[in-house]
């Protein structure tokens, strides 16, 4: 909000990883405060895999729990094995399984129960490294470069220098990242858009929906890569970026972002919901 938020902020500054072998993989319990790619940096120079492919994604590991951060085929639900979180309206800490954080796409308890806060996460890492490298922008870096198979250090070198192309310099202007989440859509929805736009990259989701990419809606359907509207727009090499190149106001992104997302509906019929989460008081 423009008027800026009314209440308690706390930062989470809980760190410290401990690294415990068990058979062929490695569990790490992590401080929430921990800085995210800080925790893929060190278990990669460990020789450890499992979140090399979530190589330079900003914020803490507590938010990988909370947002089940996602990139290039994999998602941080796969690893994680338990999550403590404070519970402030019983003033109890709690120890959840995976199951019980119910992760989603871009989704869990602790976005829905808002008196849980995160404050350590278990991860499951491998000690075999096996490269997951069939998403496309993976398997270009692949193409360009030359290269069959990726190293576990060499992967995360290409999902750096990906993510680096596809994304401004946080110094230089404000973003929140990916804006929108994928449509999630029925079997029939999908098979309708895609009879529309046959090239348009889709993938296989849970209980038979279709999972449709929002950047390349945004890009070639509504074609509004790159747009800009006074202070705010979409990243000219990422357009589910939203960015504020220099004043915009709070409102002034929410009325840009609406319009996307309306462009969407009344053209396909298919809504782009935000990603971003809007702090009110």
């Amino acid at each position: 909000d423009d008027e800026g938020f009314s209440g308690l902020v706390i930062h989470m500054a809980i760190v410290g990883i401990e690294w415990k072998e068990e058979g062929d993989h490695v569990v790490a319990t992590v401080g929430a405060g921990e800085s995210w790619d800080d925790l893929v940096a060190t278990a990669v120079a460990k020789n450890y895999s499992g979140i090399e492919n979530l190589s330079s994604i900003p914020g803490t590991v507590g938010a990988s729990a909370v947002q089940n951060i996602g990139a290039y085929g994999v998602e941080a639900r796969e690893l994680i094995t338990m999550v403590e979180a404070y519970d402030a309206k019983n003033n109890i800490l709690k120890i959840l399984t995976n199951e019980e954080c119910v992760f989603g796409y871009r989704e869990s308890v602790f976005k829905t129960n808002q008196d849980l806060v995160v404050t350590q996460v278990q991860f499951r890492l491998e000690k075999e490294y096996v490269p997951k490298q069939a998403y496309k922008d993976i398997a270009l870096y692949i193409e360009e470069n030359g290269v069959v198979t990726l190293s576990l250090q060499e992967m995360r070198q290409a999902v750096m220098a990906i993510r680096a192309k596809k994304f401004p310099d946080l110094s230089q202007c404000g973003t929140a990242g990916s804006f929108f989440k994928n449509p999630i859509v029925s079997k029939g929805v999908g098979e309708k858009f895609l009879a529309q736009y046959p090239d348009a990259p889709h993938y296989d989701a849970e209980n038979g929906k279709t999972k449709l990419s929002a950047a390349w809606i945004i890009d070639h359907v509504l074609e509004m890569k790159g747009v800009r509207e006074g202070s705010v727009g979409t990243w000219s090499a990422q357009a589910l970026v939203v960015v504020n190149y220099d004043d915009a106001t709070s409102a002034q992104v929410k009325k840009f972002v609406k319009k996307i997302s309306d462009a969407s509906f009344e053209k396909i019929h298919i809504t782009l919901e935000p990603e971003v989460v809007f702090v009110v008081t």
